[in-house]
């Protein structure tokens, strides 16, 4: 039982990473930037700001990549300086990942305040109107496809508490 439930956990383990690099190799930042706002408009109704959301989601998922890099360079130098991160105690492990954290805080701080300077550099001004090069609209097929997803979802669910 234990290790049916665990193949299971490791299958959506592998299921969720397969999906989201599928999704993020294929698509670009704007194109999941447009469509997250496009999916989220029936929200404008209650005076939701979709257009924040989906640029905090198109930021966030961009600057990923770089904090990773960014956390290898930070782990490769303290490892340098004679930090060993695979052999400790519990407390010396928590000290390392502590002094890891601090440094790809201040860096990730800095990267946002470069970030929000090049974008007031550019023009951007939250609350206004964007253009864009290419206007999705939802059609019949995008309905459908999401009518069978939501479908499978919901199967997916009522099997997982049905067991």
């Amino acid at each position: 039982s234990g290790l049916i439930r665990g193949g299971f956990i490791f299958l959506r383990i592998i299921a969720v990473m397969v999906i989201a690099s599928l999704l993020t190799f294929t698509t670009s930042t704007i194109e999941l930037n447009d469509g997250l706002e496009s999916l989220m408009k029936p929200l404008r109704v209650i005076k939701v700001p979709t257009y924040i959301f989906s640029m905090m989601i198109s930021l966030t998922l961009r600057s990923i990549p770089t904090l990773l890099v960014e956390t290898d360079k930070i782990m490769k130098a303290q490892t340098s300086r004679g930090a060993d991160f695979n052999e400790s105690t519990l407390r010396q492990k928590i000290r390392q990942i502590i002094a890891l954290l601090i440094p790809v805080f201040v860096i990730s701080f800095d990267r946002a305040d470069d970030l929000s300077n090049a974008m007031e550099a550019r023009g951007y001004i939250i609350g206004e109107p964007r253009t864009k090069l290419d206007v999705y609209k939802i059609n019949y097929k995008d309905i459908i496809i999401l009518s069978v997803v939501i479908l499978i979802i919901v199967g997916l669910l009522v099997t997982r508490f049905a067991l």
